[in-house]
């Protein structure tokens, strides 16, 4: 029997189903729409499912949801009609798309497979994001779960703690609009940026600033009781439009052309003193969170863990035992928590058993054989192809992987990437202005074995274990600056991901690569800015023509693309 969660509607649609069994398989709408961060309803997802998985009614056990509809749609709505007339243009817009969203969930789901509505359940959003980080630990009951995003049911901000026998207990809430996501993502929007996609380009244009508007923050968002003055936003009132005349009256016009110096640098600081509002505010949110608890061991989850320069400077205050942030915390990821309620609503007292980052489908699952017998052609001369494509890198290739299963997280974990020698300081600065076609101010990330990690960099034990899916930064030392300068951020920090598994493709690239006199790779997503990251061959193929990458590594070689 299956279980399946789904995340739709909001952000980043997707879809887990597993049997407990050995059997998973996430799914993101976007990986089949080729739209960035595709929030509607996954249907191409559930379509692939039902065909490889000959889902029916009888073969699934539960479909759960990740949030209730209604009360999603109806905490933001009573908010807003407190002041019907200031929100007027909000409440519409509101009232408008009420049949377009997750209320008509259950239509939507009937539409592609009969199924009993007995076997439709909703987990709660924040709920969702804490059983999700059950994925990467074993000792339950030693961690306090503590959730932060926008915006989920109303709640900005939540504790839980479970109990051996999987006792759910939620000790502490905030509610809208108190949201410290909610002041990321509204900054993230006046500095020009996407909301829920470019967040990260705060992060890391905040490295070139100073935060010399800590106090006019202080003024926006109180750290200590973790509430929000409005009179600075207008996500409440108007459907388009984040932030007020207000904000704009202290930190002057919005959307300036980031590339000349004089903006750039003023811009800079403004993400540098929202960075540290949020850090600040995360800090005493953590200790919050172990003072209700009595634990010092914290599984973060929720948007705002994605922050990885946060999660960083967090470990720094040495406030913590340990911090775990899963590789997928936000709404994405949820869906695994979903189906993670959907098995603990059958059990009683145990939920899924698995882990890793690599719970996407093989390669072979996705594709036909053909397919790839149309695309490209086998180019390795011996069965020692990792040895073949090391040596290629090391000549200055940058090659494309597409092996093994998908990852889930928003960041490809050598699966999914694009390989270069990091020594090579031209090499690293065309993948990621020319073919990544990334702004400037974002670093690449470097990748290398376990083994060699401490050699080249230092970081809080604390932390330590989510440099397998590059959920943290961490420091350089001497050694990095001596032979791979350019894959460090202006900050002296690095996003770096450590391999562990001797027996991935990835690890043994890299054990080659050593025995050639490097240690590290760039490791970036196989996609190009904007795009989602490659899901089948087609998509690979076009990438590769599009950046005019060479060569790609599968599982059973070293292929080239071919002229068609």
């Amino acid at each position: 029997m299956y279980y399946i969660g789904v995340s739709a509607y909001y952000h980043e649609s997707s879809v887990f189903l597993t049997d407990n069994k050995g059997t998973n398989c996430f799914l993101k709408e976007e990986s089949f729409s080729r739209i960035k961060g595709d929030k509607n309803f996954p249907q191409r997802c559930l379509k692939f499912l039902i065909k490889k998985f000959d889902l029916k009614n009888e073969n699934i056990k539960f479909i759960c949801f990740y949030e209730k509809p209604f009360k999603s749609w109806w905490e933001i709505f009573y908010y807003s009609i407190k002041n019907p007339l200031q929100n007027k243009s909000f409440l519409i817009h509101h009232l408008k798309n009420f049949n377009k969203g997750s209320i008509f969930f259950y239509t939507d789901i009937n539409k592609l497979i009969n199924i009993s509505r007995s076997k439709i359940i909703y987990s709660s959003h924040h709920l969702s994001h804490c059983l999700y980080g059950l994925s990467v630990i074993k000792n339950v009951s030693d961690y306090v779960y503590v959730t932060c995003d926008g915006v989920g049911e109303g709640e900005t901000m939540s504790f839980y703690t479970i109990d051996n026998d999987y006792k759910i207990k939620k000790i502490w809430t905030n509610f809208y609009p108190n949201s410290i996501g909610l002041l990321y993502s509204t900054i993230t929007d006046y500095l020009g940026f996407e909301i829920n996609e470019g967040e990260f380009k705060v992060m890391s244009l905040s490295s070139f600033g100073k935060p010399i508007y800590e106090k006019e923050f202080n003024k926006i968002f109180d750290i200590n009781n973790f509430t929000i003055n409005m009179d600075y936003f207008e996500f409440h009132k108007s459907p388009s439009k984040s932030f007020s005349k207000k904000l704009c009256q202290v930190f002057g016009d919005p959307y300036l052309n980031i590339s000349e110096e004089v903006n750039f640098k003023k811009y800079a600081d403004i993400a540098s003193s929202a960075q540290l509002i949020l850090e600040n505010t995360m800090k005493n949110l953590i200790q919050k969170a172990m003072d209700l608890s009595g634990k010092s061991k914290i599984v973060l989850t929720g948007g705002v863990a994605l922050n990885c320069k946060m999660i960083h400077n967090l470990s720094k205050q040495g406030i913590f035992e340990e911090l775990i942030v899963p590789p997928s915390p936000g709404d994405s990821g949820s869906a695994i928590g979903a189906a993670n309620f959907a098995f603990l609503e059958k059990s009683k007292t145990k939920t899924l058993d698995f882990s890793g980052i690599f719970l996407g489908p093989k390669k072979n699952f996705i594709n036909k054989k053909e397919s790839k017998d149309n695309f490209f052609s086998k180019i390795n001369l011996t069965n020692e192809f990792a040895n073949e494509t090391a040596t290629k890198l090391i000549e200055g290739e940058i090659i494309a992987s597409y092996y093994g299963s998908n990852e889930i997280g928003p960041r490809s974990l050598g699966n999914t990437s694009i390989f270069c020698d990091a020594r090579n300081q031209e090499t690293v600065n065309n993948l990621n202005l020319k073919f990544k076609k990334r702004a400037y101010f974002q670093p690449l990330a470097p990748i290398l074995l376990e083994e060699d990690f401490h050699k080249y960099f230092s970081i809080n034990k604390s932390i330590i274990r989510n440099l397998e899916w590059m959920g943290t930064l961490c420091d350089a030392k001497e050694e990095l600056y001596n032979k791979y300068s350019s894959i460090i951020h202006v900050d002296g920090t690095c996003r770096t991901q450590i391999v562990k598994d001797e027996n991935s493709l990835t690890y043994k690239i890299l054990k080659n690569l050593k025995k050639s006199g490097s240690d590290i790779l760039v490791n970036t997503s196989f996609n190009i800015s904007k795009d989602p990251i490659v899901f089948d061959l087609y998509d690979v193929y076009v990438n590769m023509k599009r950046m005019d990458i060479k060569f790609v590594l599968m599982d059973d070689g070293l292929y080239q693309a071919k002229d068609i």
